[in-house]
């Protein structure tokens, strides 16, 4: 922890860390898993059906698609710190668009704002941020910010929750755009910074006895767009993410209405899956930092499958009831939810180095739109065509399990001296 360069306690990164895990519990956390929280209030108050809610949500998930490569283009002309602000301030008029609204069309032009503001304010940034303060410690570091997501998802849907029985719907999301101006950004304005050498610093806090500060190295986007390794990155992001939207947008509604479980232990057992994420996000990021973390992506994807896959056999073909079942499910998939979050990143600096990796990163999670679209609706389709889940669980094992072969095809040795030797 400590930085060799200056001789602080405690290296600026790791600072960054702490700022990122908490600024990612809110924006992450709450861009990612509150919405859902405030559906039955819009359909009470205002009477708009399902299917127009939803819609606004595949919006929203369109908007944060195409936002990520212009986010990392932002960070790449005007710096990281100047694009979470800017995104921060349009997070902060959404939550207060969200609490004064009172026409359907104010809420899809809402869930537009909403699409930038989560993109300019989670992925892209924080792992920009990581992967420019860290090389040695990478996975570790991105693992406990990546943390933060995690922890926003378990802990405001029921704080949200709580606030709209007791204060009311509009009350809860003007509370969180006072977070987000009281809490998030002071953290951006106080603690981030783009790079080591902002402050004098290098990766790490490492600085040996007579080297010196250098450039990022990395491959320029033409370079790295010209790999193998880019489209099995970008095809690895969208069948995980076509197979991670169907469990966790159609677990709750298959275990209540196929599987005939209680709401309340289907609930449960869902926030007992993301509770296992976290401690996926830290082993994975363990692992990162101490093996191939493409090898540590396909492991993950295999631990993705035994989710869906306990549950067509032991729910769907087998028809037993019996709740404790669902551990079988929520343990491996949980910690493949974890691994999903670290090691994407991780890869994608291994693999094109630190120079552009905004851009990239940006360009890959521009699949986004897909996988949702590709997940979402078509697995809500497929059930109310069939009455079953067993079509769209059966593609999420096969989605999560090419992605693992994928993975094992990339090899982010292959380019390293290319990019260490690129001007």
């Amino acid at each position: 922890m400590l930085d060799e360069t200056t001789g602080r306690r405690l290296f600026h990164g790791w600072i960054i860390v702490i700022a990122l895990f908490l600024i990612l519990l809110f924006t992450g956390g709450g861009g990612f898993y509150v919405f859902p929280v405030y559906i039955d209030s819009l359909i009470n108050e205002f009477g708009w059906s399902m299917t127009q809610i939803s819609a606004s949500a595949a919006v929203w998930a369109i908007v944060f698609g195409f936002s990520a490569p212009l986010v990392g283009l932002l960070i790449a002309r005007f710096g990281v710190r100047f694009t979470m602000l800017s995104a921060a301030g349009a997070s902060a008029l959404t939550l207060l668009g969200f609490a004064t609204m009172r026409e359907l069309w104010m809420l899809y032009a809402i869930q537009i704002l909403a699409g930038f503001a989560v993109a300019g304010t989670t992925l892209v940034p924080s792992q920009t941020l990581i992967t420019n303060w860290f090389n040695v410690y990478r996975g570790r570091a991105m693992s406990w910010a990546m943390l933060g997501i995690g922890s926003g998802g378990f802990l405001l849907p029921p704080l949200n929750e709580f606030l709209i029985r007791h204060l009311g719907w509009r009350t809860a999301w003007a509370a969180g755009a006072l977070i987000v101006i009281g809490v998030v950004v002071p953290l951006i304005v106080f603690f981030i910074r783009t790079r080591p050498s902002d402050l004098g610093l290098v990766q790490d806090g490492r600085l040996t006895p007579g080297s010196t500060i250098t450039n990022p190295s990395g491959l320029s986007v033409r370079q790295a767009t010209r790999t193998p390794e880019f489209w099995l990155l970008c095809s690895i992001y969208v069948l995980q993410l076509t197979g991670l939207s169907t469990m966790n947008f159609h677990f709750v509604p298959f275990a209540t209405r196929q599987a005939a479980f209680p709401s309340q232990t289907a609930a449960g057992f869902f926030g007992i899956m993301l509770g296992f994420s976290l401690a996926g996000r830290l082993f994975f990021g363990w692992l990162a930092d101490r093996r191939n973390p493409a090898a540590a992506l396909a492991g993950a994807a295999v631990l993705l499958a035994i989710g869906p896959a306990v549950l067509l056999l032991v729910c769907i073909r087998l028809g037993i009831r019996e709740s404790h079942f669902l551990w079988l499910y929520a343990l491996p998939f949980g910690l493949g939810v974890g691994g999903n979050a670290v090691l994407l990143p991780v890869i994608v600096g291994r693999c094109f180095g630190e120079r552009h990796f905004s851009k990239l990163m940006g360009l890959i999670m521009g699949g986004f739109a897909i996988g949702i679209l590709a997940g979402i609706p078509a697995a809500g389709k497929l059930y109310d065509l069939t009455g079953s889940y067993a079509v769209p669980f059966s593609v999420s094992v096969a989605a999560f399990l090419v992605s693992g072969l994928f993975a094992l095809l990339v090899r982010p040795g292959r380019l390293q001296r290319a990019f260490l030797s690129s001007p």
